[in-house]
């Protein structure tokens, strides 16, 4: 169920005005479609808590929300712990952190006119508190500054590919991947045949392997707008780097982010990110294929039990 855009709604639980004493804050790293899981727990009077998960998609706003009026503590613990065994690892954050990012969140859903879930009417008094501070949030909490490529940013930039060996850049993969569907077949045979003994010897000869075909890809799927949004994604990444204090992992993220932006000047073909991006997505393009056909497309609900009651 889905609000429209600004409509507000009271909440049918008057208790959740009351502010609670807040037990936990996190977020999840930034996946490859911009999805992002923003989790928020209470404590109760009684020991119990009061759990809320918002799912954010950068280029939806609130995807969707679930929450639970009662939880016990060690069922947040395991739910954070499954997330990571998953490979949806978290980052404990404050709460004025996961306030900044609903409030972005909030206003693509308005920029979008898309609608906002029922639950998250419920819980908003709980998850945005006092309304004046959270419009007073600043996206620049939640994003690393922009910066202008340079010369002296090459250096940097090139080890971009570097970015997608990091846990947080494992789901990383082309979107919208039905943009590249159609090269996948040929990337695959590429492969196939360069790896082959017999094409080792007459390798000259191949009219196409991987390298080619990435260059391919890139040239005609990776416009502006594609760049702008991934962009906006890895300095979204970055700053949870950052606020975590793994300055060299921003430092390259802030690097690579300014090569991508449309106005530094560097084809995509000369993006080492860029193409090790690329490779990863098309090598595992029949996976994703038959993944999608089993689960019905990208940006699915929440895989977690706990506010899947």
């Amino acid at each position: 169920m889905y609000l429209n855009p600004g409509h507000e709604v009271a909440p049918a639980e008057q208790s959740l005005q009351k502010q609670e004493l807040l037990h936990e804050a996190r977020v999840s790293f930034i996946d490859g479609s911009g999805t992002q899981m923003i989790l928020i727990a209470w404590r109760r009077s009684d020991g119990l808590l009061k759990g809320v998960n918002v799912l954010y998609q950068d280029i939806w706003g609130i995807k969707d929300c679930y929450g639970t009026d009662e939880m016990e503590a060690e069922s947040w613990s395991e739910l954070v712990e499954s997330m990571e065994e998953q490979g949806f690892g978290s980052y404990k954050v404050t709460l004025d952190y996961c306030r900044a990012l609903v409030a972005d969140a909030r206003g693509m859903n308005k920029r979008t006119r898309r609608k906002l879930p029922v639950a998250y009417a419920i819980w908003r008094p709980l998850i945005e508190g006092n309304e004046s501070s959270s419009k007073n949030d600043s996206t620049a909490k939640i994003m690393l500054e922009p910066v202008v490529f340079t010369p002296d940013l090459a250096p940097l930039a090139k080890r971009g590919d570097e970015l997608l060996v990091l846990q947080e850049f494992e789901t990383w993969t082309f979107e919208p991947f039905e943009s590249i569907k159609p090269y996948v077949n040929s990337y695959i045979e590429a492969g196939d045949a360069v790896n082959s003994s017999r094409a080792r010897k007459r390798r000259k000869e191949l009219k196409a392997n991987p390298e080619t075909i990435v260059s391919d890809v890139l040239e005609q799927v990776v416009d502006d707008q594609w760049r702008l949004i991934y962009e906006s994604r890895l300095r979204r990444q970055g700053a949870l780097f950052q606020y975590i204090e793994r300055e060299d992992d921003a430092q390259l993220v802030s690097a690579v982010s300014a090569a991508l932006h449309p106005d530094s000047g560097v084809a995509p073909n000369e993006q080492s990110f860029l193409r090790a991006f690329m490779h990863r997505s098309l090598s595992n393009g029949l996976l994703r294929i038959m993944a999608e056909a089993f689960e019905g497309g990208p940006f699915g609900s929440f895989p977690f039990g706990p506010f899947n009651g």
